[in-house]
């Protein structure tokens, strides 16, 4: 009877997981960045193979790893470029190594409160990030000069008041003349036949085979591993493994978790003597395709197997119960 028992609080674990729901913060910054990304392909005639999001790039030594929420490759030179979704007002402190942001919150009752948030210098913070970037380029092989190299921060909220010390800067973009900005990459019909036409040195911007350089290296350039928890909340970090499989990341793109949600179906699994399991499918990197997907293998692990995940800013490993999961997205 003990065992019957201990397997039906096992199926209602397994079949209904706490729901873990996206931050309203967090959602609205990653969907500015879509938008952003979206506006410079449609408007700014970028294309998609010529835009890098949320790559990491290895610091002088390789102790730790930078986020660039985009890059940018143009015969121009690469852009990275901070992408901030800030409300409220931002000023810097007196010494200008950080910016403070404040918001207003309202409560249930009506009334308001102040308060404030300290960030980082984002101006200084991706011109050292732009840096590095160069640096990880030339040590692949890809030695630019400095003055190909751009960074930009862009504010998309119009909800937000700069203070004059930021708004001066001149690589800070401000909501009004953000489509400025996404036009300023746009190239005439004449402008791209002048291009194909005049050698690199006498037009001053990067041949094609520089370019082609650039963009193999940053295409192998990681970025954050993410789960997907039940519910659509999302972790982004560094998957460190899981004992009951390893998947190869070169081959293996997505880790689909699927589950059996039924609680009345999971119990009657329950009584059979059936403990729950969870399928794991490992599904191709860039195998998806109009009608099925190509997929590497699957494997059937307890619905209680710990994955192993570091959260971004994290200095420990988190275990996450595999039911808990939907879905992991490999980085490269």
């Amino acid at each position: 009877m003990f065992g019957l028992q201990s397997r039906l609080v096992q199926a209602q674990q397994a079949s209904s997981p706490t729901r873990y729901l996206e931050e309203e913060h967090v959602k609205a910054g990653r969907e500015a960045e879509q938008i952003v990304f979206e506006l410079l392909k449609t408007e700014g005639g970028i294309h998609p193979d010529d835009m890098f999001c949320r790559i990491r790039i290895p610091s002088e030594f390789h102790t730790r790893r930078y986020e660039i929420d985009i890059v940018i490759l143009t015969a121009y030179g690469l852009f990275a470029v901070e992408i901030k979704n800030w409300s409220g007002e931002v000023n810097t402190t007196k010494d200008k190594e950080s910016w403070v942001q404040r918001k207003r919150k309202h409560g249930d009752n009506g009334a308001s409160v102040e308060y404030e948030l300290q960030h980082n210098n984002a101006a200084a913070s991706i011109q050292s990030k732009t840096q590095l970037l160069r640096n990880h380029l030339i040590r692949n092989g890809c030695c630019l000069k400095e003055k190909f190299f751009h960074h930009r921060v862009l504010f998309v909220n119009k909800n937000v008041k700069l203070h004059e010390d930021i708004a001066s800067i001149p690589e800070v973009i401000l909501p009004e003349t953000m489509s400025y900005f996404v036009k300023s990459f746009q190239w005439s019909l004449l402008g791209k036949i002048t291009s194909a036409l005049t050698p690199s040195l006498l037009s001053g911007q990067l041949s094609y085979s520089v370019m082609d350089s650039a963009r193999s290296i940053l295409s192998k350039t990681g970025t954050w591993d993410v789960i997907e928890l039940h519910g659509g909340k999302q972790l982004q970090g560094d998957f460190r493994g899981c004992e009951h499989f390893t998947p190869n990341r070169a081959e293996t793109e997505i880790l689909q978790f699927s589950h059996q949600r039924s609680p009345k179906l999971s119990s009657t699994w329950a009584v059979l003597g059936y403990t729950p399991q969870v399928e794991v499918t490992m599904f191709t990197r860039d195998g998806l395709g109009w009608f099925w997907n190509s997929t590497v293998g699957s494997v059937n692990i307890p619905y209680n197997s710990d994955v192993v995940f570091r959260v971004a800013d994290e200095n420990t490993d988190s275990k996450i119960p595999a039911h808990k999961i939907d879905k992991i997205i490999l980085s490269v």
